[in-house]
């Protein structure tokens, strides 16, 4: 089983690796990254934190759009390459298909997330010429990875039932709303109506706090110092991850490809 799953995880990192259209978003993304350097000199105030909170925010946009982009086509792209017609003809099982498919395209967004987070750690060491220069870039860079491996697998069950273009609107639309959900947490227990509270209680766990992974404000003011952090992060990750991996299981063995 591992070993199918591996395959087809190396199989979809070569694919993807290969994908014109991600370098493009990727050249982009560093070129924006790189000239943060040049923003700070004519902005006006703490320039070592603007370097970091635009550079962070450039990975984190960037970021969202290549794990959407990845995603939505997670199926679509077998199917129209008849492809999946191959594949499940083999002995593989559909959840392996899944399980390889996200694996693979995790290790895309892992590389593509650590080389923007490294251009940024260097343009930020040669603003400050050396001094001091504080891993939370690299923690916050963590936290943004996780978001997106989450993304992924958002965007990857809208695509067992849905077109990608639909998958993008949804999944978008999890992005907003998984960064509001302490806003909408607080709103509802404020309220008067215990069907609102409790409304808002079940909103609250059933969709991503994606919040759990933002952590550009804390290193952009220096306020983020230890690792510790990403282990109360990745078990919300494994676990949130895990349970939206399963359903999207079940949702593409009920597929007909026919």
């Amino acid at each position: 089983m591992f070993r199918r799953i591996f395959s087809i995880a190396a199989n979809t990192f070569r694919e993807t690796i290969r994908n014109k259209i991600l370098y493009a978003i990727l050249a982009f993304a560093l070129f924006v990254i790189g000239m943060t350097f040049f923003l700070a000199d004519l902005s006006v105030g703490d320039f070592a934190r603007i370097i970091a909170d635009v550079g962070l925010a450039s990975i984190h946009v960037f970021g969202v759009i290549m794990a959407v982009f990845l995603g939505i086509n997670l199926i679509s792209n077998e199917v129209d390459r008849k492809t999946i017609y191959i594949l499940l003809s083999k002995p593989v099982r559909r959840f392996e298909f899944i399980f390889g498919k996200t694996l693979g395209l995790s290790v895309t967004l892992l590389l593509t997330t650590l080389a923007m987070a490294t251009v940024l750690f260097l343009v930020h060491l040669s603003y400050r010429y050396g001094g001091r220069v504080e891993a939370g870039i690299f923690i916050a860079s963590a936290g943004i990875y996780m978001e997106l491996v989450l993304l992924t697998c958002l965007a990857s069950l809208f695509s067992t039932f849905t077109t990608p273009v639909l998958s993008a609107i949804f999944t978008l639309s999890l992005f907003l709303v998984g960064h509001l959900t302490n806003y909408l947490y607080v709103l509802g227990e404020q309220s008067k109506g215990t069907a609102v509270r409790w409304g808002s209680r079940f909103l609250f766990y059933l969709l991503p706090n994606l919040e759990n992974f933002n952590w550009k404000n804390e290193v952009a003011y220096g306020g983020l110092k230890s690792f510790s952090i990403l282990g109360w992060a990745a078990g919300y990750l494994v676990a949130y991850a895990a349970c939206v991996l399963c359903l999207s299981c079940l949702l593409f063995a009920r597929k007909d490809f026919k």
